[in-house]
């Protein structure tokens, strides 16, 4: 635009001259004329030489004139151009400067985002890892809690079992009531037939039963007092006899009589020792009791922290899906924002592209109009040169037109050391800006290849995004299970407290039944202190009775001994298939005992077989917890990649729309500047076309004067299109380099649509890792709970080796105490061999038979199988309790912690407990053997002392 305004620019001091230069010939030529018309004919050449003279002094001095305008005119457009190239130079560095700028700050921005990815990645490795541990911590406490439902099944079963024990003891006491009716039946239906204040014995209640027994003592005593009484004149009438025939027998009897109370003294102490272990049966009964009740307690306390983890995740989850969908729709918005604000751009874009487009079809309009005037301009040149030719003669002019040549070649040649700077300046420049494209086009490839890291980032986050809908989906059904469990939790809550209900009516019953059982011990021991002195009496009377019949009838005596002697026998006989039958009972209960035993070695092998399949599950879960952690620490890297990334791609934003806005005020201005410019080149075409019409009619008249003065110009000219086409070049160039400009604003505006998705992604990553952190502060907690249960199964293992020991002492004990009992039986069989106690057994047996005492009989022979039988199922029961305890204990270690302790302190702690749990089930087997022998060995010996 500038190079055609150069081109057709010219000034109105040379249309000026040509008008004055036009008059002064027009005066000259009138003022000849009538001069030649007055002189006479012999003076007309030389008046004719002196107005050729005349003129052609006139004409060279206005060509001189013109020369000068039009070489001052050619100077000023020669400045205007130099002032133009200074400052289109001078902008070109100023857009240079802005453009390496621009690349400095797209280096630093990418940079920056390889750094935010790097960053991004190492926190989706740990987030990856932590929601892996997540997930291995909840599967953990989902086989906690079935662990936990299986041991208050198995609570509700020795629950179960422990009813039927108390029925089976309330059985026991009823039966012994039943007893004790059927004595006082017995005894009323005596020779005497007494009646005590109540109707009959069946509809005989607890409360009266001290009664009865009172009344039948004193009438005991009332019968013990007469036969005293009938003792006394016997007793003095055979006083002298008995000096003489019992002399040799009072040391015997004395013997006799040492021995049984020694036999009695060893039965009280086993009996004092049988109370002493049921209280210590008792009392660890009680302790296992409150370790149930306190197991208890802890499982719901785990229950509610557990159901409290579980509302704390949905109220995390929740809250995270309300952030997350608040920050998909705020990043909506700026979508719409971002994309009107581009629609806007474009079209302000299309606005101006269309407006240059305009200016460009009229400044070619106006080079096209230029190009023409400069073919007019050469032809009237081609004619100047034709009137120089015509005009050689005018010398002086010549001359000084050649000083003034020699002048502006001087010039031109200044100006041409200038343009060649300029040139070279501008050839600086463009390699600069070369490079700087080269740059650009380095930073594109770069660009696009993080735009494909982007895209490998995009893809990534769309694969975590459906993990963690999978893993949602897993809670889901987790917390579907923990629902289901704690349904069964509660059902079985309920179960257990109406089973705790009717173990504490059992209770009650059972302390009601040992208050009158109490009772009824200490009046069965009145009973038989009672007893115990009217036997002795009654085997004094009758010892005296025999006495007096050995004195009267020795012969038939002998012979009812023989008889009695086989009576006897048969009777031991008898006694002895009874032994037999109930060894072969015994032996029955043993088998089913060792079947029991064999079954529940079994249950205890199924379930060391599932302990190891958990743990080997176990460690699976751990191995996917550890790599889905990895995987979240990676997430979350790549997240604070990407939110460092989007930070500077906002600044670069808000710096672009800086420059966006800057660029656009340029631009205004540098199209209010071109339209000044094209309305200042229109007016000078006029002045130009009003110019040439001037020059036309001036050039008829000065053919001859302006020759040399046209090809001066014709040169001027030439270095004139010479530097246009310069300019026309550097024209080209800043139109690529503003076509580079548009490029890079469209790249910008792409990226900032990248970024603005990238941020919407990076709002969801950082929902998912608070969530994700949570989890993992929940799992530490659920860490230092497994450690507390690890502490208190170590003292539940010492207490059960104390318990065992206990029991090792115990069954020593009652070893000792059988062989003690074998000891005396041998010796006393020994002495019932022995001849003359057998007489006097026999004898004694005879009259004893005949008495009224068959009903103290019964009554210990009822009694006393109620008392073994309860010393037999005490130590049993206590030692199954204690074997429960401990398997129990083991089912308790969590399966998240036993591969901890087996791999760093206790490699063989699952092989010591069940050695632990096979000794302990032989020592049970041989106490349940000692313990019917004992029991045998006892009612046997208990059996023969009454008899």
């Amino acid at each position: 635009m500038c190079v055609s305004g150069v081109r057709t620019m010219t000034s109105p001091k040379s249309s000026s001259s040509l008008n004055k230069h036009s008059n002064t010939v027009l005066d000259t030529t009138s003022y000849s004329i009538p001069s030649s018309h007055s002189s006479p004919p012999k003076t007309i050449p030389s008046k004719y030489d002196s107005e050729i003279g005349s003129p052609k002094k006139s004409v060279t001095f206005s060509g001189k004139g013109q020369v000068e305008n039009i070489l001052e005119e050619y100077a000023q457009q020669v400045r205007d151009l130099q002032k133009k190239l200074s400052d289109n130079t001078e902008q070109h560095e100023q857009q240079k400067f802005a453009l390496r700028q621009s690349i400095i700050e797209l280096q630093t921005s990418l940079e920056n985002a390889m750094r935010e990815k790097e960053s991004l990645s190492e926190l989706r490795q740990k987030e990856s890892q932590s929601q892996e541990g997540h997930n291995s911590r909840l599967r953990a406490t989902v086989d906690e809690l079935q662990t936990a439902s299986l041991l208050q099944e198995e609570m509700i079963k020795e629950s179960s079992s422990q009813i039927e024990y108390l029925k089976k003891l309330v059985q026991g006491h009823d039966d012994v009531f039943e007893q004790l009716r059927n004595l006082l039946l017995h005894y009323e239906r005596g020779p005497d037939q007494k009646t005590y204040g109540y109707e009959s014995a069946a509809s005989l209640r607890i409360s009266y039963l001290p009664s009865a027994f009172a009344r039948i003592l004193q009438d005991f005593e009332t019968e013990v007092l007469r036969l005293k009484s009938k003792f006394v004149p016997v007793r003095d009438f055979f006083s002298p006899l008995k000096l003489l025939f019992f002399t040799p027998n009072v040391e015997i009897i004395e013997r006799l009589i040492g021995e049984h109370e020694q036999d009695l003294e060893i039965l009280r102490e086993a009996a004092k020792a049988s109370h002493s272990h049921a209280n210590n049966i008792q009392s660890q009964m009680e302790i296992i009791q409150e370790q149930a009740k306190n197991q208890k307690s802890l499982y719901l306390r785990q229950i509610s922290q557990l159901e409290g983890t579980i509302s704390q995740l949905r109220s995390e989850l929740r809250e995270a899906m309300r952030m997350s969908q608040d920050k998909i729709e705020d990043l909506e918005k700026q979508l719409h924002l971002v994309h009107s604000e581009v629609t806007d751009a474009q079209i302000e874009r299309d606005q101006y592209s269309q407006e240059s487009g305009n200016l460009d079809d009229e400044v070619q309009q106006l080079l096209a109009e230029l190009h023409k005037k400069d073919a007019e301009l050469n032809l009237e040149k081609e004619q100047n040169k034709r009137l120089w030719d015509r005009d050689t003669g005018s010398s002086i002019t010549i001359d000084n037109l050649r000083r003034e040549l020699d002048n502006k070649t001087m010039e031109l040649q200044r100006l041409d050391s200038v343009v060649r700077s300029l040139q070279m300046e501008c050839e600086g420049q463009i390699q600069r800006q070369m490079s700087a494209i080269k740059e650009r086009n380095d930073s594109l490839e770069r660009e696009s290849a993080i735009l494909a890291q982007l895209n490998s980032t995009k893809g990534k986050l769309h694969k975590t995004v459906q993990e963690l809908n999978e893993r949602k989906l897993s809670l889901d059904s987790a917390e579907r299970v923990i629902a289901d469990l704690r349904c069964s939790q509660l059902e079985k809550e309920r179960v257990i407290e109406r089973t705790n209900d009717e173990i504490e009516k059992l209770r009650g019953r059972v302390d009601s039944k040992r208050q009158e059982f109490q009772q009824l011990k200490s009046e069965s021991e009145l009973l038989r202190n009672v007893q115990s002195d009217c036997e002795s009496l009654k085997v004094q009377l009758v010892e005296k009775e025999k006495v007096i019949e050995i004195l009267q009838k020795q012969i038939e005596s002998m012979t009812e001994i023989v008889s009695q002697h086989g009576r006897t026998a048969g009777s031991m006989e008898t006694e002895k298939s009874q032994l037999m039958k109930e060894v072969g009972e015994k032996k029955v209960e043993l088998q089913e005992m060792k079947n029991l035993q064999e079954k529940k070695d079994s249950q205890i092998r199924e379930l060391e077989a599932s302990l190891s399949d958990m743990e080997l599950e176990k460690v699976k879960l751990m191995n996917v917890c550890s790599e889905r952690l990895r995987i979240l620490k990676e997430m979350k890297l790549e997240r604070e990649e990407l939110v460092n990334e989007i930070k500077a791609s906002r600044i670069e934003l808000s710096a672009l729309a800086e420059e966006a806005e800057i660029i656009k005020n340029d631009y205004r201005e540098k199209n209010e500047d071109m339209e000044a410019i094209v309305s200042k080149l229109k007016m000078q075409l006029k002045t130009a076309q009003i110019e040439l019409e001037q020059t036309r009619a001036t050039l008829k008249t000065m053919e001859g004067s302006d020759g040399h003065a046209m090809k001066v110009a014709m040169g001027m000219q030439k270095q004139i299109t010479a530097k246009r086409g310069q300019i026309d070049a550097l024209q080209s160039k800043i139109k690529f380099l503003e076509e580079a400009m548009t490029n890079a604003t469209k790249e910008k505006h792409y990226l900032k649509e990248e970024r603005n998705r990238l941020s919407q992604e990076l709002g969801c990553m950082s929902a998912l890792n608070n969530k994700l952190a949570g989890e993992l502060e929940i799992l530490k907690s659920q860490d230092k709970r497994l450690k507390d249960k690890l502490v208190t199964m170590e003292a539940a293992l010492d207490k059960a080796s104390v318990q065992f020991a206990e029991c090792q002492c115990i069954i020593q004990r009652q070893e000792q105490e059988v062989m003690r009992y074998k000891l005396q039986h041998t010796l006393d069989v020994k002495e019932l061999q022995g001849p003359g106690h057998t007489v006097g057994s026999s004898t004694l047996k005879q009259r004893y038979s005949t008495l009224p005492h068959s009903s103290s009989e019964p009554s210990c022979q009822t009694f006393m199988p109620s008392k073994l039988n309860y010393t037999k199922e005490d130590p049993l029961r206590d030692l199954k309790q204690l074997l429960q305890e401990l398997r129990s204990t083991i089912d308790e270690i969590p399966s998240a912690i036993l591969p901890k302790t087996e791999s760093d302190s206790d490699p063989d702690l699952s092989s010591t407990l069940t050695a632990c749990i096979n000794q302990i089930q032989a020592c049970i087997t041989l106490r349940s053997i000692k313990i019917v022998r004992c029991c045998i060995l006892a009612g046997w010996m208990d059996g023969w002392v009454d008899g």
